[in-house]
């Protein structure tokens, strides 16, 4: 309704322009009254008729729309036209058909500019959705073959000696399957999303051992915000496989969370290995996942969020900030 009213207001100090010396404050006035009215009574107009309009094809829509705004044009201009002569305001009876035409013509040109917009803007939005969706599942391929390998191995080598912990494992890693098949453009608690995130720690952690550390301080993250699914588990999944992997004696993966005025915030951070890793692709492949979490972030919240990334000689470090509820609207 915002875009509508700016687009209006637009478009008559374009007519304003076009007849600068015979506009004044109670031309202005009227016709900013008539543009702003036409289109807000068409914009509920064509929402009283959504439900039938979603029955039909999208361009079949959006024509649909268009008609609608003309009928609703025509018929507004008429009424308009008709009070104002009788109040001494309008266009007069003998201007009457003239004024209907020209208001015609506006409405039709200006609304088709912003329907055809809107139409490209969906379609982008739509693509974007169906991109985010591959990625997603992209990088849930990233719980990949050998990942599966080594959590079946190293549920079987617990089954001898720690019956419990091996089904502990078991249902984790029946979590973070069932958590892949989730759609990416589904918010869900940010709470589920740390805990997917954290089965996903204790996984690697039964297998490295004491080479894998974490440091994990997320208790002042509020726990029911709605986020992205699978925003965290890329990065720590590239924490290990680029960090903790190639060092020597491992290290710490490190999570801290906090929640404040600019949005939540959480950093996430591992060592590096100065041993250059064979194959050279570990900035191949970890600037793989930072772009699609940053397009993710970017369709979902616009410039309200983002994901900052430094990295030295020693660490890498990532900051993910998100938008509190009351700022998302997508």
């Amino acid at each position: 309704m915002l875009a509508v009213c700016v687009v209006a207001q637009l478009a008559v100090l374009l007519v304003g322009i076009g007849r600068w010396r015979a506009i004044g404050p109670e031309w202005l006035l009227l016709t900013t009254v008539y543009a702003q009215s036409v289109g807000l009574i068409s914009a509920l107009s064509v929402c009283t008729f959504r439900s039938w309009l979603a029955r039909i094809s999208s361009r079949g829509a959006w024509m649909g729309s268009w008609l609608i705004i003309l009928i609703v044009s025509i018929s507004w201009s008429y009424l308009v036209g008709v009070v104002g002569s009788v109040l001494g305001l309008g266009p007069g009876r003998g201007n009457l058909n003239a004024f209907m035409l020209q208001s015609l013509l506006a409405v039709s040109l200006v609304s088709a500019a912003l329907l055809r917009y809107l139409f490209i803007r969906a379609q982008w939005q739509a693509e974007i959705t169906a991109q985010a969706e591959a990625r997603v599942q992209a990088l849930q391929a990233r719980i990949r073959p050998h990942f599966l390998f080594n959590s079946l191995n190293t549920i079987s080598s617990l089954i001898p000696d720690d019956p419990e912990s091996a089904e502990t494992a078991t249902l984790d890693l029946a979590d973070l399957f069932r958590g892949s098949m989730r759609r990416a453009d589904r918010m869900i608690p940010l709470s589920d999303e740390l805990d997917l995130a954290r089965k996903y720690l204790d996984m690697e952690h039964r297998r490295l051992g004491d080479r894998l550390n974490i440091d994990w301080r997320v208790d002042e993250l509020p726990g029911d915000l709605e986020v992205l699914p699978l925003l965290l588990q890329p990065l720590l999944e590239n924490a290990i496989a680029h960090g903790i992997q190639h060092c020597a004696d491992g290290g710490t993966v490190r999570v801290y969370g906090r929640s404040g005025q600019e949005g939540v915030v959480m950093t996430l951070s591992n060592p590096l290995s100065r041993q250059v890793v064979p194959g050279g692709d570990r900035q191949q492949h970890h600037g793989m996942a930072l772009r699609n979490i940053r397009s993710r972030l970017e369709w979902a919240y616009g410039d309200r969020a983002s994901l900052i990334t430094h990295e030295d000689d020693e660490q890498f470090v990532a900051v993910l900030t998100l938008p509190h509820d009351e700022d998302t609207d997508r």
